[in-house]
């Protein structure tokens, strides 16, 4: 499994990391800016989701992208559209091992376990 720098859709760490002047956040294995990571830091959410949905037709059933989607969807109050790309990111075949901003390594449908169950999505697991 690839290895990729993520934001967490924790408030938590993202203050936490806002606090602590660091290195920027790479993105591996994606283009500068794929998964929207500075965008979403900076608080540029229309940038952020335009980053996340301008990337081809792959970008649409990548559980990465689909992570930080539904984030950007979370802070700018489209709670239903959240939920449903943290579901689709869940029920994704190829979930990836990122490391959030924490530094927590991860896998993208772990992720979008703990999205759904912190922002009150009932979670439907397909049988894989």
């Amino acid at each position: 499994m690839k290895s990729l720098a993520l934001l967490a859709f924790s408030a938590a760490a993202l203050s936490a990391c806002a606090a602590n002047h660091r290195a920027p956040i790479a993105e591996a294995g994606y283009a500068p800016g794929a998964l929207a990571v500075a965008a979403i830091e900076r608080g540029d959410y229309a940038r952020a989701e335009q980053l996340l949905t301008d990337h081809g037709r792959g970008a649409v059933n990548d559980p990465a992208r689909l992570i930080n989607l539904g984030e950007v969807y979370w802070r700018t109050g489209r709670e239903a559209e959240a939920i449903a790309v943290w579901r689709r990111a869940l029920a994704s075949s190829r979930p990836v091992m990122v490391e959030t901003m924490g530094g927590r390594m991860v896998s993208t449908d772990q992720l979008a376990r703990e999205a759904l169950a912190t922002h009150g999505g009932t979670l439907v697991t397909a049988a894989r």
